[in-house]
């Protein structure tokens, strides 16, 4: 299982030509992939105190591909371990990656299709079953039961659901991230993408707790 937070850049002149909240748009060529942070665990481990995380950054690559590549690897080397565990959900095996996040299936996963697309880094199938056959837990589509004074299903934001769970919340805006990376401050791009890792793993874990187990006959 595998859990990710990645961060990308918008170019000035692209900021304000979206459709959405999210601006970046990883199908525009200047619309470059920093990097972020992943960490993985078997189905059954609990979530340490102290995640050790992997970074793959950019800026430790030699190119925007290079960094791709890298991270294209440690999918498949999380496909790898994902059918050596030979678990089973409800009954079947689970020889699907889970790949976990908070609003990865909106961005993350798309933004890693797209771009290592636009790289050409591999055919567009093989990405295709790299990235999209894995099986997404996208964190803001999971937690609508927290708001019971909201009966509409729509994506939380993760500063919602921190705050629903009593976890806080430090993430601000991706303009940080930019400004960041045009004035290479790469150490505090870093750290807040640690952050917000380490908050996912918060709420996946608080949001696990809310699972009522059936009592055992």
């Amino acid at each position: 299982m595998l859990f990710l937070d990645l961060e990308a850049y918008a170019p000035p002149d692209d900021r304000t030509a979206s459709l959405s909240s999210l601006v970046v748009n990883p199908a525009r060529p200047g619309h470059v992939l920093l990097g972020g942070c992943f960490f993985s665990k078997r189905f059954e481990d609990p979530i340490p105190d102290a995640p050790e995380f992997q970074g793959l950054w950019l800026w430790n690559f030699g190119s925007e591909a290079a960094l791709l590549s890298a991270i294209k690897a440690r999918f498949e080397e999380e496909w790898r371990r994902q059918r050596e565990e030979n678990v089973r959900i409800l009954g079947k095996p689970a020889v699907d990656l889970v790949v976990c996040g908070a609003g990865i299936a909106k961005f993350d996963l798309p933004a890693l299709y797209c771009r290592a697309l636009f790289n050409e880094i591999a055919s567009p199938h093989e990405l295709f079953e790299v990235f999209f056959k894995a099986r997404p837990i996208d964190l803001a589509n999971e937690a609508s039961f927290l708001f019971p004074e909201e009966p509409v299903l729509y994506p939380k934001t993760t500063r919602e659901m921190a705050g629903r769970l009593g976890l806080r919340e430090r993430k601000g805006s991706s303009k940080g991230v930019w400004e960041s990376y045009e004035s290479r401050d790469y150490g505090a791009i870093e750290q807040r993408t640690e952050h917000e890792l380490r908050l996912v793993l918060d709420i996946y874990k608080r949001l696990q707790g809310r699972i009522v187990r059936a009592p055992r006959p």
